[in-house]
């Protein structure tokens, strides 16, 4: 009966602290408008450009300047990683060229022309190129076709869920 006794006490005293922090019952307060002004993942004010870290492609905000989002896009990509970016670890695995990645936007497509052989590049840097092109059109499953020097016929890429180029026909765009 003494334990009986004491756990009854502890449960009294537990319940009387409790009680007594000060703190009563409220009703909902009017808190005022939402902020705004900030910038979110789908603004227009945002670029998404891709990198790379040792699990794979990484995707970083960069601000969006005036004018075409998708080529600006893309001169992003091509002008690497800035020094903070680079000190968290991430690094391009596109080669440097004197010719640029031309990116436009023809019938709902968006158009690659790149200034390299796709065997020549790693599987890592397609997909910052496709992913990077995916993100900057305005829709939200872009097909990306790719047109290669000396090619006549573009082949169409989409950007998967897991930031990866793959075939048109497979996976979702991100």
């Amino acid at each position: 009966m003494p334990g009986m006794l004491c756990r009854v006490a502890t449960v009294l005293v537990a319940t009387v602290a409790l009680a007594g922090c000060g703190i009563t019952d409220t009703d909902a307060l009017p808190a005022g408008q939402p902020v705004q002004g900030g910038l979110t993942e789908n603004s227009d004010q945002l670029l998404r450009v891709y990198f790379v870290t040792q699990e794979g492609t990484w995707p970083v905000s960069r601000p969006a300047p005036a004018g075409n989002r998708l080529q600006r896009a893309m001169n992003a990509l091509l002008a690497g990683p800035t020094a903070e970016e680079r000190a968290r670890g991430l690094v391009t695995q596109l080669p440097s060229s004197t010719q640029p990645v031309r990116a436009t936007t023809i019938r709902g497509r968006v158009e690659l022309r790149l200034p390299w052989q796709v065997r020549n590049l790693q599987p890592v840097a397609v997909s910052q190129l496709v992913c990077t092109a995916a993100a900057a059109d305005v829709g939200d499953d872009s097909v990306v076709e790719v047109v290669e020097p000396a090619m006549e016929r573009p082949w169409p890429v989409r950007c998967d869920e897991n930031g990866s180029a793959v075939p048109a026909d497979q996976g979702a765009s991100s």
